[in-house]
């Protein structure tokens, strides 16, 4: 049977009307490796039987976690928080471990993992921003040679984000830093769960982002 990978949406208001949404950057490579794709929206009322049908799952980029869920307070640094994203994005993290699912996290979707499996993050990451956000390429993570993916050494990457894990979820590993030491690529001691803090999807086609999607990829197959 075709695999089918369930992704979180995020949102966003025209005319007062409010759309929920996957970007298609993050479905072509999918498409492209035979994997059928199915947005998980908001407020299901059986949305675990939803996520029953999926054999893994990506977290998408978007904005940012309520600090409430790593038991901190929002002085107004964390933007644009909506309960309901983050409730989705729980129970994804929670579905992937309890059924041993492969999960892929990007940008949110990485410090939504770190958040839901017990860490923390930096709410905004002050004057680091300017080595972090809008940074189309030339943003270098060097990566720890390691057995799970076939990265290694410095890469060259892109940065969207001023937010960043800040205290590190027990069960995962860094894998990948900056240079500032702002975590960027995180896997999983024992189930088939990584993330990376970059944007792949924006350049699906680079060798990099090929890496993250083949092994996706071979972690569903």
């Amino acid at each position: 049977m075709p695999k089918l990978v369930g992704l979180s949406p995020r949102l966003l208001t025209e005319d007062g009307v409010e759309k929920q949404f996957v970007n298609t950057r993050y479905l072509e490579p999918l498409n492209k490796r035979g994997l059928n794709t199915l947005m998980l929206t908001l407020e299901n009322p059986n949305l675990e039987k939803i996520l029953m049908l999926c054999d893994a799952f990506l977290i998408t980029g978007g904005t940012d976690v309520d600090p409430k869920c790593y038991n901190e307070t929002n002085e107004g640094l964390s933007k644009n928080v909506d309960s309901r994203l983050d409730e989705v994005d729980k129970l994804i993290v929670e579905h992937a471990v309890r059924y041993k699912k492969p999960l892929l996290g990007i940008c949110r979707g990485h410090q939504s993992i770190n958040v839901f499996l017990g860490g923390t993050l930096h709410q905004d990451l002050g004057d680091l921003n300017k080595d972090h956000k809008s940074i189309r390429n030339n943003h270098y993570v060097n990566v720890t040679k390691n057995s799970f993916i076939n990265l290694e050494g410095t890469i060259n990457v892109n940065s969207y984000h001023h937010q960043a894990i800040k205290d590190l979820a027990k069960d995962l590993t860094i894998l990948g830093i900056h240079n500032d030491s702002t975590i960027e690529l995180v896997v999983h001691k024992t189930l088939p769960i990584f993330a990376v803090q970059w944007h792949p999807e924006v350049n699906s086609d680079s060798l990099v982002s090929k890496v993250i999607f083949d092994k996706f990829a071979e972690l569903i197959k």
